[in-house]
């Protein structure tokens, strides 16, 4: 079950999507899309796996095929599988084919240990802050 949360009076580009996984523990994946231009930084918490993959990918697909430079915000991300893996390289390959790119902010320890043992450490461009990327693509802040 999806359900989409609009915040009405703030920027029509903001919008706030969580969902409740079937799961026993009940935890959410929350994303916060926020988009400028060429630029785009999605604050991403929770737990990402086979579950809830899904919806995040559909949120994300616009904003990849739009050629965006997309910024996932991982600093509260505190689980992610190999769906959440698959997940980075399609968002990955479908923003490169638009002109955009992909990279991966402030992830946790156990993220980047999942992303390391995978060997994806090379593959996905991971920085270390949201602001740190932003300066160097040198784009404004959304």
């Amino acid at each position: 079950m999806l359900k989409t949360r609009l915040r009405r009076g703030h920027d029509p580009d903001l919008r706030l999507v969580r969902r409740r996984p079937t799961g026993p523990a009940g935890d959410l994946l929350t994303w916060d899309v926020r988009v400028r231009g060429a630029l785009a930084v999605v604050a991403v918490g929770g737990e990402l796996d086979i579950d809830s993959a899904p919806g995040l990918e559909r949120a994300l697909a616009p904003v990849a095929d739009a050629g965006r430079h997309l910024i996932l915000d991982l600093a509260g991300l505190r689980f992610c599988d190999c769906a959440g893996l698959s997940l980075f390289l399609r968002v990955q390959r479908r923003a490169r084919a638009a002109g955009g790119s992909l990279h991966l902010a402030a992830l946790t320890p156990r993220v980047l240990r999942v992303i390391t043992a995978a060997r994806l450490a090379d593959v996905l461009p991971i920085t270390a802050s949201v602001a740190g990327t932003v300066a160097a693509l040198d784009q404004p802040v959304p």
